[in-house]
């Protein structure tokens, strides 16, 4: 008798699950063994029974699955142990069937070999047991165990039945028969075994009466379905019939996922195989190898894409439910839009939290309905800003409350298509505490350049003194030189000359004290670091005077551009300046010198140091030299340092501080060379 190898499992493997999914301990491996031996043996009793007469070609074979479906569900450490429980099951139900010992050996080996292929290959391309409620599982194990598997053990099943003379088949009609065989068992019959295995009998217990009672009448309903178009219908019937099943499986597959869908497949299958077996149906009007063929063909098709399509789904659902999770346990306000109309379909806790309104009130109603803007316009704008770009990523702007109350949040919202249609998921972030945050900073930075600009009041008069002096001297000249008979021209010519250079002088000092003095937004651009220090210098260089201070300078002579605010990389440096400055105080006046000097460190960042040759600074000063409020000075407020190195980390860059190795110290910034420019 020829039969083909397949995939099947007992019923009483159910009630087993974790006997299957863990295994430790001798008693649990020998309670495996048993339900591998009786489902391996049973299997192979409904393969005998499940043929097509008068030839013995099975249409269905099981056993191969019982094996199939236990090495997926156990480690690898123990499929030697569950082979060797399928050995004596095998030998019983062959012999039984009067089957030569040698064929039974070789029928063995290629059930065997059949398993290990497709679970050798699912384990190890999925790295972990098989699930079907993800694309890549079913098609990976549709691969694996109902292709690979079933083609290359037919090649060997085969090559056995011909080494043994068993049967009167070739060998290409032996493989062909067998692979369908044991392609359709792969599918239909494993997939049931794995689903089954992890059902909690616990989840009977916790099954609603109203979707115990949907179950019973969709299966109620498929059986009915299936046995009037594979048991009762005509031998041609109409080809519409054959859809009859379709609408309970797709039930099966929507309702109730992919442990519902594998026994409704399963249901079908037994239906159609039995019904044939039996003379009944539209697959009995050929030779018996030609309806195994055509039932093996149609319940293929049926599973392959059901399978599919129930994998999707639950793909799907799945990544909803953790959308949903993340979305409502989102520490961030969070809702989603309806491009369209603005419409808000869902917000989560903490959007209610912040702006006051209910789920309830909100959901359906648009954001112009709940006035959540200060501006309609500007809302619109911000719209339109998002349909063009797909998506938002940190704009700023303020929202009202409920209450009235005005938020400055950070908004970022990206375009995702949800019931086939257009919506924004929008992620607000409150800011409000850091935006005052941010503006006390501002004023505490400013008022620091106002206290910057009182100390030096006096170099700036003297500084401003000179041009208008100059102006004045110029313009007496001037006066008497008209006065002569013969005014000489060329000298007033000059003289006026003199006069507008200075006026320019003055008016570029009183312009940089006017940008030291303002609160304008921060303006971001390509600035030259040496341009940068050339006029700090020079605005300090009375100061430096009135101190005694040698100021010297080494700029780089390569360019050397950075990106950044030009008012507030002055004021860190006239900081630094000034800070050395006052170091010195106890210096000699001949000791008195001061290097600024801007280097490249090899790292595409610049430098800019300050070196002075005052004392040093004491070793237990340097963890709290940049400490706001920090200060030596008994009449300082401890804010240089600190504002300086506020201002060098908001460009990106690194300030430090160091003794020199014989008298004074060096505070040094590095900043990021500026690429475009660079470039």
């Amino acid at each position: 008798m020829s039969h083909q190898p397949s995939d099947s499992l007992s019923p009483s493997l159910h009630s087993q699950r974790t006997a299957f999914t863990r295994v430790s301990g001798e008693p649990r491996m020998i309670g495996i063994g048993l339900l591998v031996f009786v489902g391996y043996y049973l299997g192979a009793r409904i393969g005998f029974a499940l043929t097509f007469q008068p030839h013995p070609i099975s249409v269905f074979w099981p056993p191969n699955s019982v094996l199939l479906a236990a090495l997926l569900l156990t480690p690898p450490r123990i499929w030697w142990f569950l082979l060797l429980a399928a050995f004596p099951a095998h030998l019983i139900a062959e012999l039984q069937s009067q089957v030569p010992p040698a064929m039974v050996v070789c029928w063995f080996i290629s059930n065997c070999s059949e398993a290990l292929i497709g679970a050798g290959l699912t384990r190890y391309l999925l790295r972990g047991p098989v699930h079907f409620n993800n694309l890549r599982s079913v098609i990976v194990f549709s691969l694996c165990c109902a292709f690979l598997g079933p083609f290359l053990s037919s090649f060997i099943d085969a090559g056995f039945v011909a080494m043994n003379g068993w049967g009167q088949e070739s060998y290409l009609e032996n493989w062909r028969s067998r692979f369908f065989s044991n392609a359709l068992t792969a599918l239909t019959l494993a997939p049931a075994i794995i689903t089954w295995c992890h059902f909690k009998p616990a989840q009977w217990r916790e099954m609603s009466n109203r979707r115990a009672l949907e179950g019973s009448v969709l299966f109620l309903g498929l059986v009915i379905a299936s046995t009037i178009v594979l048991y009762n219908a005509r031998t041609n019937p109409d080809p519409v019939l054959f859809y009859a099943p379709l609408p309970f499986l797709l039930w099966a597959v929507f309702r109730f996922g992919n442990r519902a869908t594998s026994a409704a497949i399963l249901v079908v299958t037994f239906v159609a195989i039995w019904s044939s077996g039996h003379g009944h149906g539209p697959f009995i009007n050929e030779s018996a190898e030609v309806n195994a063929r055509s039932i093996q063909m149609f319940l293929i098709a049926i599973a392959v894409p059901i399978m599919l399509l129930s994998a999707g789904i639950q793909e799907r659902r799945k990544a909803e439910e953790r959308f949903t999770i993340a979305f409502r346990s989102s520490p961030d306000s969070m809702s989603i839009v309806r491009r369209r109309d603005g419409t808000l379909i869902d917000v989560n806790d903490h959007w209610v939290k912040m702006f006051g309104y209910q789920r309830e009130e909100a959901i359906g109603r648009t954001v112009f309905d709940l006035r959540l803007v200060l501006s309609e316009g500007g809302h619109v704008r911000q719209l339109a800003r998002l349909e063009r770009s797909k998506s938002i990523q940190d704009l700023e702007c303020a929202v009202r409350a409920k209450t009235g109350e005005v938020r400055q949040v950070s908004l970022s919202a990206d375009v995702v298509e949800m019931g086939n249609e257009l919506c924004f998921i929008v992620t607000i972030r409150d800011i409000t505490d850091r935006k005052l945050a941010e503006e006390a900073n501002r004023d505490l930075v400013h008022a620091s350049r106002v206290a910057l600009l009182g100390e030096l009041t006096a170099s700036i008069a003297h500084e401003i003194n000179q041009p208008l002096g100059a102006i004045l001297s110029n313009a007496d000249a001037a006066e008497l030189l008209l006065e002569s008979e013969s005014p000489p021209l060329d000298e007033v010519r000059k003289i006026l000359a003199d006069i507008r250079s200075d006026d320019v002088r003055a008016s570029e000092i009183i312009r940089h004290i006017r940008l030291l003095t303002s609160k304008r937004a921060v303006q971001m651009e390509s600035l030259d670091i040496n341009e940068i220090a050339a006029e700090v210098v020079r605005l300090m260089e009375v100061e430096a005077r009135r101190r005694s201070v040698s100021v010297h300078t080494e700029f780089i002579a390569a360019p050397a551009t950075i990106f950044g605010h030009r008012v507030r990389l002055q004021q860190a440096l006239m900081n630094l300046i000034l800070n050395g400055m006052e170091a010195m105080s106890d210096t000699p006046e001949a000791d008195r010198r001061l290097l600024v000097r801007t280097a490249t460190n090899g790292e595409r960042r610049l430098e800019v140091s300050v070196t002075d040759s005052g004392r040093g600074i004491p070793p237990e000063e340097f963890p709290q030299l940049f400490d706001s409020f920090f200060t030596t000075k008994e009449d300082g407020m401890g804010l240089g340092l600190a504002i300086a190195r506020s201002i060098i980390d908001a460009h990106g860059g690194r300030i430090s501080a160091e003794n020199n190795s014989e008298d004074g110290a060096t505070f040094r910034f590095e900043l990021p060379i500026d690429a475009t420019a660079a470039g």
